[in-house]
């Protein structure tokens, strides 16, 4: 069943932790780069569902070996978070965009389906 919430709510609150741990004063180019980070480890894990493999998390975790420690372990928390807390959404996430109105960045975002395997209620065949 598809959430009936807004994807662009149910991301921010799925990369709350990563999206904390900014400095107060962040610029939009460092909560950018956040976003960038949670939509990716995301979409790895959403992609991943709608093939039944682990392909795009794996391309995910060897990308970021030469990266410190504890970025790698944040990405690893967010791939358990997404599968745990998050597992029955398959939503992806395409285009995002960050605006700043009145000295506060607003998030938004359009969700995908891989229409082909939603699984279909309350439908007539």
């Amino acid at each position: 069943m598809i959430p009936n919430t807004k994807v662009s709510q149910t991301i921010l609150e799925f990369g709350k932790s990563l999206i904390l741990a900014l400095p107060s004063n962040h610029s939009k180019d460092e909560f950018e780069a956040a976003i960038t980070i949670v939509i990716t480890t995301w979409n790895a894990v959403v992609m991943d569902s709608w093939n039944d493999k682990n392909q795009f998390e794996s391309m995910l975790l060897s990308s970021i070996k030469s990266a410190p420690k504890e970025a790698q372990i944040e990405i690893k928390r967010l791939i358990k978070r997404k599968k745990t807390k998050f597992g029955t959404d398959p939503r992806g996430v395409g285009e995002h965009w960050i605006r700043e109105q009145e000295g506060e960045f607003i998030f938004g975002c359009e969700a995908r389906l891989n229409v082909e395997n939603v699984p279909a209620s309350k439908t007539a065949h």
